[in-house]
């Protein structure tokens, strides 16, 4: 796959303040209220690895088709404060550990039923959505400038719609939020931008002209079932397709035992030395909470440090010890870390934990039989064969459904003109 990262896309840090517990608390109570949870857990839905088997699904049920950005995953938080005379936008970015960022200034999306009334606005409303940096391709002098690209809605205008399939979802985003939004000038901390979805047999497309062409970091393709509900959590109908190099872990990072030394200080006993490299990088695997605590296990293998590499560890002046970092398997076995743009690991302290046991083995199984980007266009003559037989039977169904509807009507006026003809009208 070609390269498609024209420069680093990961903001370096959400835009906004940062929330304290216990106001957010309240907030989490909101979100959760809106959603019909009972639960204050992040929200958002995550995606499964794709796998051979992922080849028949997107032949049994229609999928959509995006790339995957690389950026930072966030949810948009549309609300509102009364600040003593009148009701007033407020905007949060809730990131995958649940904090709450409030985005200053906010936000204002025009209310949908009266878009050009400058005093009403779109609150109780939840997108979702990855937060990059765009990087013009034509101008490398130009700035970076801070996308939000939303690829779904949880709700709308204060209704709930999880419970709806991905393409009613999308309808109500375009016509209701973003159509509005983007007819009126603004100011903003940030743009707001639909990310485009094609369909599941448009991969070769993809491939040639549309990663390309990205103005971020990219990472493989997402797709996701276009008849399925929003599910809270894992979502086994939304597929990451990763290239075999970009097939990573997310690990907990735990640093060995260091050699100790005597540094001739005229006291007795040895100290550790904190220059040495110590015995071992452990990579811990996240198997869930036991009681409230994070459960970590040992991974199969430790992660593989060069000399070089812990000097530029060691220069980093960081914590290392209990971060989560992402990891991939080298040619020659070894699991080694993600770097970024600069080389340096990619840490993902965007995190709450590390990856669970299942995505790990989900990942692992990616990796022993990987799905490679010839597999997907071999694919894509069945893809689109089979997509185009769904359409045609859902489209059949839908005019059954109106011939029966049709009927019904006919029955029904029928029955009213001889109830009619009985009482003498």
């Amino acid at each position: 796959m070609p390269s498609t990262r024209p420069g680093s896309s990961v903001p370096p840090q959400i835009p906004g303040y940062l929330i304290p517990n216990d106001a957010a608390h309240q907030l989490k109570q909101e979100v959760a209220s809106l959603l019909g949870r009972d639960n204050l857990r992040f929200p958002g839905a995550q995606p499964v690895s794709f796998a051979r088997e992922h080849l028949a699904e997107l032949q049994r049920m229609e999928y959509f088709l995006c790339e995957k950005t690389d950026g930072v995953r966030c949810l948009l938080f549309l609300h509102w404060r009364d600040n003593g005379q009148a009701l007033e936008p407020v905007t949060f970015l809730i990131d995958r550990k649940n904090n709450y960022y409030e985005v200053t200034p906010p936000l204002r999306f025009p209310y949908y039923q009266s878009p050009s009334n400058p005093e009403q606005f779109l609150f109780a409303t939840i997108l979702d959505g990855e937060l990059v940096h765009d990087v013009d391709r034509e101008d490398s002098d130009t700035s970076p400038r801070l996308i939000y690209y939303v690829f779904d809605c949880l709700a709308v205008d204060n209704q709930n719609v999880t419970g709806r399939p991905l393409d009613k979802r999308l309808g109500r985003l375009k016509e209701y939020v973003l159509k509005p939004y983007h007819n009126r000038p603004r100011q903003q901390p940030f743009e707001v931008k639909e990310k485009q979805v094609y369909p599941p047999y448009h991969v070769r497309n993809m491939f040639d002209n549309v990663l390309p062409n990205l103005q971020h970091g990219n990472d493989g393709l997402i797709f996701t079932c276009k008849n399925t509900k929003y599910e809270f959590g894992t979502d086994r109908h939304i597929l990451k397709w990763k290239p075999p190099h970009e097939n990573t872990i997310d690990f907990k990072l735990r640093l060995g035992d260091f050699p100790l030394f005597d540094p001739e200080d005229g006291e007795e006993g040895l100290i550790p030395d904190y220059d040495a490299m110590p015995t071992r990088f452990q990579l811990l695997v996240f198997h869930g909470k036991d009681h409230g605590r994070s459960d970590y296990r040992p991974f199969e293998h430790d992660l593989h440090i060069t000399e070089p590499e812990w000097e530029m560890l060691k220069s980093l002046n960081q914590r290392l010890d209990g971060r989560i970092i992402e990891c991939y398997r080298d040619a020659a076995g070894h699991w080694k870390f993600k770097r970024e743009d600069d080389g340096m690991p990619r840490w993902r302290d965007d995190k709450p934990d590390a990856n669970h046991i299942q995505t790990v083995n989900s990942v692992l199984e990616s990796i022993q039989d990987p799905v490679t980007e010839q597999d997907l266009l071999d694919a894509e003559p069945q893809v689109r064969d089979a997509v185009r037989g769904l359409r045609k039977a859902e489209e059949e169904r839908m005019k059954r459904q109106h011939a029966q509807w049709q009927q019904e009507q006919i029955d029904r006026d029928a029955k009213k003109r001889k109830f009619s003809e009985v009482n003498g009208h």
